[in-house]
Formats: C-alpha cells, structure tokens, sequence
C-alpha cells in the first residue's frame, strides 16, 4: 500500500460485487498477496454462510484491466437488541462475524479507500446496520473519517524461521511445500521466551511424553465427531458458547482436502483421545484456532505437546508467522500459557460505522462482570447437549 488514494483517477478504479466461488480472480488474488489469511478464502467464507444460512456480500476493487487490486468479504448477522460491553451487539455488517480477524486486503491505499466508501455507503442506505470491520491495520478511519476505531485486544503470535528455501513457493491454491526438518529443530532450539517459560514449556513437554500420550493427525469425520465432545468441554469450562457441529464439518468438507485446515490430536494408549486443535493455513500463516481437551489432557499436558507439535509442522512447512489468537480478559490462564510459547503480541483493531455507543461506566462493567459471574457459574454445570444448543442458538445471532 505505497501509492495514495490520489494518484488514481475516479474511472481507474470501482468496487463490484462478485462470486467468490466463480470468480477465479478471488482466489488467485489470495494466493499472490504476502498477508491474505484463511478468513479470506472461500472454504471459510462459505462454512460461514452455511452456518447460518446467510449471503456473503464479496467486495472486489477492479482495475480497468480486469485485475483485482483488493477484496472485502462482509457478511450480515441479526443482532441482539441489548447492549452488551462496550458495543451493542446489534444488526451487523461485519467482516467478517464470528472470525477474528478479516477486514479489506489490498495491494494500495486507493484500493483501500475505494473499498471502505463502498462498504459505509451500503451501511447508509440501511438504516439500524452497522458497520464493523476486524483488522491489524491501524489509521482506517483517517482514510475513511466516519469510521470510528476501538483498539480491540492483542493477538498472540509466534514469529517462525526466515524461510531462504528458493524452491519453497505457494501454489496455486495458497498451500505451501514441505521443507527439511533443519529450520524445525532450530526454531525448538531457540528459547520459547524467557528462560522460566522456557523450561516451563520443556518440562510440560516432556512430562506428557513420560505420560505415553502421542500425537497424531486426523483422517475422518468420525474422529471430528470425537473431537467436538472435547471442544464442548472447554467451552463450557471456559463459560463460552461453542460453535455448532455443521461448521466444522463444512471446515473439514471444505478446506481439509485442500491443505488448509488440519486436526491435529493427542493421544493415550489406555483412554484414546485426551485433546485436538485445529490448524487453519493459508500464504504464511497458521491459526491455532479450536481446541478441545478433557480432563486428563490438561492433568497431562496434552495441549502442551500438541501445540509443540503444531508449530514444529509449521515451521517444516515454511510458513512464518503462527497466530495463537485472542484472550479474553476474563482468562487470565489462557493467557499465561500463550505467553510462555515466546510469543508477541499484535494489536487488533476494531472500526464501526455508525460510531458505537459510549463506553460504559465503571457501574455498568462492574454489573456486567457480575452477571457474566452468575452466568458462568450455571453454564459450567449444564450438560454438554445443552451447551451445544444454547451456543448454537447465541451465535445465530453473532
């Protein structure tokens, strides 16, 4: 993004909408630019719209030569008429809901520009929508001044080896090569952090491999099936709603024969199955995106070898950049065990159109995490059955 809005004439560039499925642009768009993620890509736009049966709208920023010069995915939800937080989570055009990160992608500023305008003047022309786009890219409501910005939290990333391998290359679909383990062992060889972590990491490690827990990839949707027991078991732990069951296996239908997506698992000889996590990749980047686990697993540090597992497997496959996601500020834990990997954090942001409401005062957080507290507190006790419901029917909303 080198060039300015202004070095554009009006006729040079339009924004369209197109099919991403069709439209063999979008996708050779994605596999040509250094930061496209997976939540660009259409196995994840359309597990999205079967999740909820809705229409994803695909922004595409078209040269006068047919080119695309950015894209923007954005997709409607229905909203809560409550406020909740810092935002009312009401009707929404987002990009993307129900993923973490998405936003514009583009090769320059004008493209950029021209992509904002179009999606805040589809929001004005629909009254009670509003806006919101999920980036790292700071400074858009500069670019475009009726978005409002909220810095959101701060992803946790690990920096993998430089790849120098010149035959490494991406292929048409975004799906990298594999490469020598050499890189692999010298990103292990390097400390995960300070040297507490470090040895908090190695000994965690090490400790699930006296366990006789071994780590495996998954080939079947019936293993999918037994994972999900184990993801319900963390979300309701963690007091979140999950996602429903038909989105990973779309994920799976989607973007496993692809390369793009991969459940890795953490096995024992005598109980089978004790933790999973799913990896999502695409250009250079890999997302530690779910992950389940029972009791055992976390008694013997099964998310610990699976996670070393994971980023060893990155690494041989040539990708640089390993996003361990968000922490909510409720989870203080999670965030402990992210930070100890030797990860830094990247901020996120967040920008609306319309400006959201006020932020809350001290009384009304304080009422709030109250009632997430009580909240908490029956959800952990509810059948794995009924978290599955209730989660589904809070994210038909989301």
């Amino acid at each position: 993004m080198d060039r300015d809005p202004e070095e554009y004439s009006p006729g040079q560039l339009q924004v369209i909408e197109v099919d991403f499925r069709r439209d063999g642009r979008w996708i050779d768009f994605l596999s040509s630019h250094p930061d496209a993620l997976i939540y660009h890509h259409p196995g994840w736009l359309s597990a999205l719209e079967a999740e909820y049966r809705g229409k994803c709208i695909a922004l595409a920023c078209e040269a006068n030569d047919g080119s695309f010069e950015g894209i923007l995915p954005l997709l409607s939800t229905r909203g809560f008429a409550l406020p909740w937080g810092r935002n009312q989570v009401g009707r929404r055009l987002s990009s993307l809901p129900r993923t973490p990160l998405a936003g514009p992608l583009v090769t320059h500023r004008a493209a950029l520009a021209a992509l904002l305008k179009a999606a805040v003047d589809r929001v004005m022309s629909r009254p009670g929508l509003q806006l919101e786009l999920k980036t790292t890219l700071p400074g858009l409501d500069e670019l475009v001044p009726e978005l409002e910005c909220i810095r959101w939290r701060d992803t946790y990333v690990r920096g993998l080896p430089a790849n120098d391998d010149p035959d490494l290359r991406l292929n048409a679909t975004g799906r990298r090569t594999t490469r020598s383990c050499e890189l692999c062992e010298k990103c292990h060889a390097r400390s995960f952090g300070n040297s507490r972590q470090n040895h908090q990491v190695r000994w965690a490690v090490n400790k699930a491999r006296k366990q006789g827990l071994s780590i495996r990839g998954v080939a079947s949707e019936h293993d999918l099936k037994h994972w999900y027991r184990l993801y319900l078991k963390v979300m309701r732990r963690n007091a979140v709603p999950p996602r429903p069951f038909r989105f990973f296996q779309h994920l799976w239908q989607q973007l496993e024969p692809l390369g793009h997506m991969e459940l890795v698992v953490a096995d024992s000889g005598e109980t089978g199955m004790l933790s999973g996590s799913i990896l999502l990749r695409f250009g250079h980047s890999v997302f530690w995106a779910f992950t389940g686990c029972n009791e055992d697993g976390f008694l013997h540090h099964a998310n610990d070898l699976t996670l070393w597992h994971c980023l060893q497997e990155s690494c041989s496959g040539g990708y640089s950049r390993f996003d361990l996601g968000e922490v909510a500020e409720s989870h203080p834990e999670l965030a402990q065990f992210k930070a100890k990997w030797g990860t830094t954090l990247q901020p996120l942001y967040r920008y609306y159109f319309p400006p959201c409401r006020p932020s809350e005062s001290v009384e009304e957080d304080l009422a709030h995490n109250r009632l997430a507290g009580y909240v908490g507190q029956v959800w952990r006790r509810l059948p794995l059955s009924v978290v599955a419901a209730l989660g589904d029917w809070v994210f038909s909303y989301l």
